[in-house]
């Protein structure tokens, strides 16, 4: 996690729930990094941005299929950790995913 976005998790208390989530997100296989961008604490956004970047060869024969069921364990991680998807696409940057999701009640501790 970047010293940035650790010190905000501090902040308002959630530096646990994030490294938890990093973690398990971590744990999904073709899962290789977590970004995460938490400045919407901010301005009470009641939202968890993050990127995911993955590991998936392009020329393996179910390469879609592989991708939406990373997608979705994301998605169920996530979950698993407070958080719901938002009506954001989950955009594609060719070795990361973009999520936005909305946190539950249970992340705000201050």
């Amino acid at each position: 996690m970047r010293l940035r976005e650790k010190n905000i998790a501090e902040k308002f208390n959630i530096l646990d729930k994030v490294q938890k989530l990093e973690f398990d997100l971590l744990n999904i296989e073709g899962v290789t990094e977590v970004e995460f961008d938490l400045c919407g604490f901010y301005d009470n956004m009641n939202q968890v941005i993050f990127l995911t970047k993955y590991d998936i060869t392009v020329n393996i024969k179910d390469y879609f299929q592989k991708r939406e069921q990373l997608i979705n364990k994301v998605i169920d991680v996530s979950k698993a950790n407070g958080l719901e998807r938002t009506e954001d696409r989950i955009e594609d940057y060719g070795e990361h995913f973009y999520f936005v999701m909305k946190h539950d009640k249970n992340w705000l501790t201050q």
